[in-house]
């Protein structure tokens, strides 16, 4: 599968994050809103990985993660109300691409704070504004003859937002940013709403999406107190 062959290049980055933070140490890690588990496949290739976890929504994701990485412990479960219980927390915690489908976080930062044991890391990759400002987004894809439904999708989180939230939710925590720039241009395809780049000013490769909006990620590495 192409996922498992190719890792995103944001999994590149946090996964040189995690390594110069621990180097080769066994660690635990959790990949919450895991999906078919390319992360943790990558993961595994370059960190001592002694205990490692998967949440996710979907079944069927979880399925195939299963046929990959039979070793690693997947549960359904919700980010937002998790039900199951993990007789441990971890040494990293990682939510990538995730968080911008949910019009409030607090909760959902809440829970992913609880599975990182005090002194560990937790990693969240979210479409970041360096302006003081949240967008809340709502898109429809429309056909010649119909169109879908309304979907939740690339919200956008202001710095500030995260920044007021760690320090309300884990005091005495502190934190590093990371801006991702896509390393090279990625084509449009036939679905406006799969991202592709463009050149501007600023950017070689700008992350754009049928919305009309600019993609900026951040990746934020918060080390709990």
């Amino acid at each position: 599968m192409q996922q498992y062959k190719h890792p995103k290049e944001n999994f590149k980055i946090v996964v040189n994050s995690i390594r110069s933070v621990y180097g080769q140490n066994s660690i635990s890690l959790i990949d919450i809103g895991c999906a078919s588990g390319a992360f943790i496949y990558y993961a595994k290739q370059e960190l001592n990985l002694q205990i490692c976890a998967g949440t996710d929504i979907s079944e069927l994701h979880l399925i195939q993660a299963r046929e990959y990485l039979a070793d690693v412990e997947f549960v359904q479960d919700s980010i937002t109300a998790p039900l199951y219980r993990f007789n441990h927390q971890f040494d990293v915690c990682v939510c990538l691409g995730t968080m911008s489908i949910f019009d409030e976080i607090d909760q959902c930062f809440v829970n992913l704070l609880n599975y990182v044991k005090s002194g560990g890391c937790l990693y969240i990759s979210d479409l970041v504004n360096d302006y003081p400002v949240d967008v809340i987004m709502r898109y429809r894809l429309v056909q010649a003859d119909s169109h879908s439904d309304w979907q939740a999708g690339f919200n956008v989180r202001s710095k500030l937002t995260y920044e007021h939230l760690i320090q309300r939710i884990a005091p005495g925590a502190t934190w590093i940013w990371r801006d991702f720039e896509m390393p090279f241009a990625i084509t449009p395809s036939s679905n406006p709403m799969r991202a592709w780049t463009m050149q501007t000013e600023h950017k070689s490769h700008q992350l754009v999406v049928g919305t009309g909006q600019l993609l900026n990620f951040k990746i934020l590495q918060i080390i709990k107190a």
